[in-house]
């Protein structure tokens, strides 16, 4: 078993390659592959003992798989993720797949050869994914993360307490896919460093702002419609855009019916709301509304206003929004209902 892990230590100047803001990115940065490693090496045999087990169950980026699964889907635990896994190495019936083995197993190679290429250069791969964050960080910022190489599991990538993990089964060897859900990810982890908080951390209604702010701006960084050379995943995710586009007006409608009661209700289970607006089971739709206004914000006043916007509260860059379309030369912009534009300027 070849387990490879690198730590790399980088001070890198990232320029924008457009005239709006340039930024110095000063990071510490170790890309772990163990748990991609020793899951791939297992499923490549046919048995699995329970030693290696539970040395796999040791390690960060396994159970972090185990618990971004389990957010979407109550039979995700460690105890399915031990059976399943025996299923499928061994050849049995698999009644209960909630970690997708069945499928890694099909893409093993696909995920082998994506791994090799990272592993080739590691440098060239962190190069090419934080070039996005300093063209929408202010100057000078500063962070630490480990990125987490996984395989497994529902989700092709997430940010967690600093961290954050890329699932390679599901780029499909798509190597250009993979840069840019990886320079999504890693804006996530930028963005706790320099973004303003929410003026009240309990509230409902502001994490809803919130959310929307943070993962719009994360799919302005990390767009798949400007990639020329990606394949399948690629693709995929340009429809993905590209369809949440063309219906943006309902994503907005949404984005106000979900705000409105996240406001209004104050017993609201959060969870509940959360699955429909930034869930990709529902398509992310909140994701394009966020994108829609920091473009258009972008756009109008640049990209150093936009910035500036983004290191106060949640609501700024809502306000500023409105500002923007009640401007007469602006009223092509998508408006919000009366009720929520009250609701956003009371915040």
């Amino acid at each position: 078993m070849n387990i490879f892990k690198c730590v790399i230590f980088l001070g890198l100047s990232l320029i924008s390659l457009t005239a709006f803001s340039s930024a110095k990115v000063t990071d510490n940065i170790t890309i772990d592959f163990e748990s991609a490693d020793r899951l791939v090496d297992i499923l490549s045999g046919d048995k699995v003992s329970d030693d290696q087990l539970d040395q796999l169950m040791s390690l960060q980026g396994i159970r972090a798989t185990i618990h971004q699964t389990s957010r979407f889907d109550n039979k995700a635990n460690a105890e399915s993720f031990r059976s399943s896994l025996i299923d499928v190495v061994e050849g049995n019936p698999v009644k209960n797949d909630p970690f997708r083995f069945q499928q890694l197993n099909e893409r093993l190679s696909e995920v082998e050869d994506i791994l090799k290429i990272i592993k080739r250069n590691p440098q060239q791969y962190l190069n090419s994914v934080k070039r996005g964050v300093g063209d929408y960080s202010p100057k000078d910022i500063f962070f630490d993360t480990n990125i987490f190489i996984v395989v497994g599991g529902t989700s092709d990538g997430w940010a967690h307490d600093d961290n954050f993990y890329i699932a390679l089964q599901y780029f499909k060897g798509d190597y250009e896919g993979l840069l840019t859900l990886s320079t999504h990810e890693l804006y996530h982890v930028a963005q706790s460093n320099f973004y303003g908080k929410e003026k009240n951390p309990d509230s409902n209604c502001e994490k809803i702002l919130n959310q929307t702010r943070l993962e719009g701006i994360a799919s302005i960084v990390g767009s798949p419609l400007s990639v020329t050379d990606g394949k399948e995943y690629t693709e995929w995710f340009k429809k993905k855009f590209k369809r949440n586009l063309q219906r943006i007006d309902s994503n907005f409608v949404l984005f106000e019916t979900v705000l409105f009661r996240a406001c209004r209700d104050s017993s609201l289970d959060f969870n509940k709301i959360y699955h429909l607006g930034f869930s990709a089971v529902w398509d992310s739709p909140l994701y394009f509304v966020g994108f829609y206004i920091g473009n258009r914000i972008e756009e109008l006043k640049g990209r150093d206003y936009l910035i500036s916007l983004l290191q106060e509260s949640p609501s700024a860059m809502f306000k500023a929004y409105i500002k923007l379309y009640k401007d007469e030369k602006n009223k092509d912009l998508i408006k919000f209902d009366k009720p929520i534009e009250d609701i956003i300027l009371a915040i």
